[in-house]
């Protein structure tokens, strides 16, 4: 095989990790040299966005939504790639579930859809891990019902070791979620630290939340997700590991949910498809109730066809962008 079809033959994702460097680079100033697993975590980034435009667009379709197609030619490239390099410095893989999760936004200013590459629980722990001064050996995260038997274990006179006892005495009924604890660990025992979240905490989350769509529907996995918030921020950060994508993602995380709140009575509409209100990518309705479902199911085969039929036009291929 001659270099020159090597090179035509090129990946769709090796564009995108090429475009993203290109962008990245010129907004912060100076070359930009990805390791292989970088550029592995950017494909993967690729693909997991271009699944997620397809399963939106097919469905603003099968709904009849009108609106701009959600296709690679109507989204901001150049904020997708500041926001994707970020994420691919972390270690972050879009392919893992709960690791990111892409939300677009239609703004009206641009006429062009935003991606919020919104970092999912499992996605926080673990750059927060990586980024702790002393990394965790593990950390033991569980939900207790009204049956079972939790007691902490609080370091004090006579003991070193912070820690639990935890039993799940009936796991057939174990009653009502009341809270739940995580237990972060370490090679020195001593620095163990138990964090307990009890109901009234998750009650405080679920009054903060935009909508309680989700919280109604996933109580279980919606509390989950707040405890592991909860605990992976008791790691302590090491100043000598703070990068700027980290200072990106921790501020996109706490101003998120007031932005987005400003930005749709403004400029910003979320895409709105499934017919909620509200937008939480940990977990989507589906029809199995309390199941998270994060794989974008396979596109059905009329979907091309249909486009061409709304839209007047081929849809739009990777390949058909100005890549650079």
């Amino acid at each position: 095989m001659t270099k020159e079809i090597a090179k035509a033959e090129a990946t769709y994702s090796q564009r995108f990790t090429n475009a993203v460097v290109k962008e990245f680079s010129g907004t912060v100033g100076g070359g930009l040299h990805l390791t292989q697993y970088q550029e592995r975590l950017a494909q993967h980034m690729f693909i997991g966005i271009d699944a997620q435009l397809k399963n939106l667009e097919v469905k603003r379709l099968e709904k009849n939504k009108g609106g701009l197609p959600i296709v690679w030619a109507n989204i901001d490239m150049n904020k997708l790639a500041i926001d994707a390099m970020h994420r691919v410095e972390l270690g972050l893989d879009a392919l893992i579930p709960n690791h990111i999760h892409p939300i677009p936004y239609f703004n009206k200013a641009t006429k062009k859809y935003a991606l919020d590459l919104r970092i999912g629980y499992a996605g926080k722990d673990c750059y927060r891990r990586k980024m702790a001064t002393d990394e965790p050996v593990d950390i033991v995260y569980e939900l207790v019902c009204e049956n079972d038997t939790f007691k902490p274990i609080k370091r004090g006179k006579g003991n070193d070791i912070e820690s639990y006892e935890f039993e799940i005495s009936n796991p057939f009924d174990r009653g009502e979620i009341v809270g739940g604890f995580g237990y972060i660990m370490y090679d020195d025992l001593r620095k163990n630290q138990l964090v307990i979240v009890t109901k009234k905490d998750f009650d405080k989350a679920k009054n903060y939340a935009q909508s309680n769509t989700f919280w109604e529907a996933h109580p279980e996995q919606m509390m989950f997700k707040t405890l592991v918030h909860r605990t992976v921020e008791k790691l302590g950060i090491d100043p000598e590991k703070v990068n700027a994508s980290f200072l990106h993602v921790e501020i996109d995380d706490t101003a998120a949910a007031s932005e987005r709140v400003i930005e749709e009575k403004a400029n910003k509409t979320p895409v709105d498809i499934d017919e909620d209100k509200a937008v939480d990518a940990e977990f989507e309705v589906n029809d199995e109730p309390g199941a998270p479902d994060t794989q974008p199911p396979d596109e059905p085969p009329h979907a091309a066809e249909a486009a061409k039929r709304a839209t007047g036009a081929d849809m739009p291929a990777p390949d058909d962008l100005e890549w650079g």
